[in-house]
């Protein structure tokens, strides 16, 4: 698959709002500190970053920040599934116009862009990933065992994570603070955090246990012997603790029956990674041909969370699944936006 011409980064991923340490005074481990390095340069070697490169319409096109948790959760898959990937880096915050271009109104990331589909939501990303790439199955543990999986982490494991990072292990400023408050509709609340330590900290042991008893039966992976959505569904959120500045990370290293899965997950590592602007992978929605799909009714769809605009466009699809809609905007021309259907609400305008 040809490769994009590499463009500088417009945008560092805001880090003035989400910051990483990387100070010599950073009380991360060393490992901690490896690991997140390793996220923030990403690609093998700066000479292969550094090539000049075209992309084609096929291209995975994932829009992106480094120290994303659920941008790590895709940048796994397309590890296990050894593909080459193009990442877009966008801001961590509002606003967000490139992307908001691109999407009609969604705002979170991930979002991927093959051509002029694109993909919202980190679940949807793996489903379409799956179907265009069915081998080797990111779902070999079954697609309710990776269901269960998910709900957990996504419902106990990473509220959790996020309570104890941003209780002061991880630092952030007022605009962060704000833009996460207006996403989720009530306050983002360091200080509320802090208060929740103790209870936060037990939580977390005991979280970390039962995937310690989960590998006790001398597995490779949480479901069996090969990596799978299972092990995809958890292990963003212990490299989101390994970011920090070191506090949870030390809590995590008290449960060492975790320490070789990390390092079987660590080696899957990101698949063939390189560099695309934002301009770039805008000019490759505008250049891709219009989808045989032709939209239908008008409609609108609204995101269910607290600020987001509704998207408003032609339908193409509808299932259980995901909803599929057609946008026309001059900066990215025709696409096709793929929301996940149980994300919002769906409403018909004619």
């Amino acid at each position: 698959m040809p490769a994009p011409r590499v463009a500088p980064q417009d945008d560092p991923g805001s880090a003035s709002a989400f910051t990483v340490h990387t100070d010599e005074q950073d009380r991360a481990p060393r490992e901690g500190r490896a690991l997140r390095d390793r996220a923030l340069r990403p690609g093998r070697n700066q000479a292969e970053r550094e090539q000049v490169m075209t992309v084609d319409q096929n291209a995975l096109i994932l829009h992106q920040y480094d120290i994303s948790p659920y941008s790590e959760k895709i940048r796994g898959a397309l590890g296990l599934k050894g593909l080459t990937w193009w990442a877009c880096n966008q801001p961590s915050i509002m606003p967000k116009p490139d992307l908001i271009a691109l999407t009609g109104g969604y705002r979170r990331i991930p979002v991927l862009q093959i051509g002029g589909d694109i993909y919202c939501d980190s679940e949807l990303i793996l489903d379409e990933i799956e179907r265009r790439f069915p081998a080797p199955s990111i779902f070999a543990c079954g697609r309710a065992t990776a269901e269960t999986y998910r709900l957990w982490a996504d419902e106990k494991l990473f509220p959790t994570v996020v309570g104890l990072l941003f209780s002061g292990d991880w630092d952030v400023n007022e605009a962060f603070i704000a833009d996460r408050s207006a996403l989720r509709g009530r306050p983002f609340d360091p200080e509320a955090f802090r208060a929740a330590i103790p209870s936060l900290t037990d939580a977390l042991h005991r979280h970390l246990r039962l995937l310690e008893m989960q590998l006790e039966n001398g597995n490779a992976f949480l479901a069996g012997e090969q990596p799978s959505a299972a092990d995809l569904q958890v292990f963003h959120n212990l490299v989101f603790i390994r970011w920090g500045k070191g506090r949870t990370t030390a809590l995590l290293d008290q449960h060492p029956g975790l320490r070789a899965w990390e390092a079987r997950m660590r080696a899957i590592g990101h698949g063939i990674r390189h560099d695309i602007g934002k301009d770039d992978a805008l000019r490759v929605a505008r250049e891709a041909p219009i989808s045989a799909a032709v939209g239908g009714a008008r409609v609108s769809y609204q995101i269910n969370d607290a600020n987001s605009s509704p998207i408003a466009g032609r339908l193409v699809a509808e299932d259980a699944q995901r909803v599929s809609i057609l946008l026309e905007n001059p900066c990215v021309g025709t696409v096709v936006v793929h929301l996940p259907a149980t994300s919002g609400r769906l409403h018909r305008l004619d």
